[in-house]
């Protein structure tokens, strides 16, 4: 399916979690439109409490502008590249380059709508 166009109903989907999906859309041709309309199709399929999930080499500085145009509770983890020693990235002075080198960010955006309404107990 298009991830500009999707046909899923709006709300139907508590999390959504993307590897790399907004990274390749943003090397493509028109990256910022085209990424607009991705994210603008999985905030509208997403459930008002629900959760994107978004695993990026981009750096915060690259990537917030995007998730920022929405209504987003936003957490950022970042966690090292399997290719890179640990003792290496704790030893170095961080710098943004080597920040880039050495991780990948985790992107937690959580819509924040109204709590859903109690459940009716079963009889």
């Amino acid at each position: 399916m298009d991830g500009k166009k999707m046909t899923y109903a709006d709300g139907q989907f508590d999390c959504i979690i993307d590897k790399a999906c907004l990274d390749s859309m943003l090397c493509g041709e028109n990256s910022a439109p085209n990424s607009k309309l991705v994210l603008d199709e999985i905030y509208r399929v997403l459930s008002a409490n629900g959760v994107y999930i978004c695993v990026s080499y981009g750096l915060p500085d690259m990537r917030l502008s995007y998730f920022n145009k929405y209504d987003w509770k936003t957490t950022i983890q970042k966690v090292t590249k399997p290719t890179v020693s640990v003792k290496t990235v704790i030893d170095a002075d961080v710098k943004d380059k080597q920040e880039a080198d050495n991780f990948h960010f985790i992107y937690i955006l959580k819509k924040e709508g109204p709590e859903p309404a109690p459940k009716e107990p079963e009889e």
